[in-house]
């Protein structure tokens, strides 16, 4: 199977769930069916989505008032090849080499 993943990203920098009703959340269908895909603690500064329970549909990015979260396709293959992980709901760098002492890339 040669799908790419769909997952949301939620930019720190414009997330205010402080701010929002918590759009996204009320509105995501996964949440709706009782599992925990979109959390927001009364204490944090930024929505978190699983990406493992995530579906991709994009509903969450039509909800919310700060255009803060973005749907993103992730090619399935590359898994094993991640290089570097900026955090969770945060991009991945793949197949780059990987700096040794002493050595110019």
């Amino acid at each position: 199977e040669d799908r790419l993943t769909r997952i949301a990203i939620v930019s720190k920098d414009k997330c205010k769930p402080k701010k929002c009703r918590q759009e996204c959340k009320k509105s995501c269908p996964v949440v709706r069916m009782g599992k925990m895909c979109i959390e927001v603690s009364p204490d944090s500064k930024v929505a978190m989505i699983s990406e493992t329970l995530c579906i991709g549909c994009g509903i969450c990015v039509k909800k919310c008032p700060f255009s803060a979260i973005r749907i993103i396709n992730l090619p399935k293959d590359l898994e094993k090849e991640t290089t570097h992980r900026y955090g969770a709901n945060s991009f991945k760098l793949h197949r780059l080499p990987t700096p040794r002492p002493g050595q110019v890339l």
